[in-house]
C-alpha cells in the first residue's frame, strides 16, 4: 500500500515535496504514508509498543531501511503530526486515488490501530473522519473493520 501512494504522490509539484520533512532512506511521498498511519496511532494520545513495531516493520519491509531511518522517520512522522493543523492536509491529494486504494489505504489504518490488539474510541471517531475525507462510502469502512477485526 505504501509503494501505491508513494507512485501517486510522484506527480506533487516541487513546493508542495519541498514542504515535507523527508526522513532519511524514504521518498517525501512514502513519508506523507506514514504520517496517516502516525495519526492513527497517537489518536489515542499515546504511541504503543506494538503500534511503534508494526510502524517499524512496514517501513523495513516496503523500503529496506534500516532500523535507525525507520526510528528516526518515525520520530519526524509524530512531530509532522503533532504540528499538524487538520487532517484535511494531509487527504487532501489522496482523493484523487481510485477507490479502491483508497479502501486499502483505510484498511491499512485498521491494521494500525488494532496493532496493539485495542481499538480506542478515538482512533475510531479518526477512522471515520477519514474515511469521509477520502470519500469512502460507510458500508466500505465496516467492511474494512471487520475484514481487519476476523484477521
Amino acid at each position: 500500500m505504501l509503494k501505491a501512494l508513494q507512485n501517486f504522490f510522484q506527480n506533487n509539484t516541487a513546493a508542495e515535496q519541498a514542504s515535507l520533512d523527508k526522513a532519511d532512506g524514504m521518498t517525501d511521498n512514502a513519508f506523507l504514508s506514514l504520517v496517516l498511519m502516525t495519526e492513527i496511532s497517537l489518536a489515542d494520545g499515546k504511541l504503543s509498543d506494538e503500534e511503534r513495531q508494526h510502524l517499524l516493520h512496514e517501513l523495513e519491509h516496503e523500503y529496506g531501511i534500516t532500523d535507525e531511518q525507520a526510528e528516526n522517520a518515525i520520530r519526524k512522522a509524530v512531530k509532522t503530526v503533532k504540528e499538524a493543523a487538520s487532517l484535511y492536509e494531509f487527504t487532501a491529494q489522496l482523493k484523487a486515488l481510485a477507490y479502491e486504494k483508497r479502501v486499502e489505504l483505510l484498511e491499512s489504518l485498521w491494521v494500525v490501530a488494532y496493532a496493539d490488539d485495542e481499538l480506542d474510541p478515538y482512533e475510531e471517531s479518526m477512522l471515520r473522519k477519514l474515511a469521509d475525507l477520502l470519500y469512502i462510502g460507510h458500508a466500505d469502512y465496516i467492511r474494512t473493520k471487520l475484514k481487519v477485526m476476523d484477521s
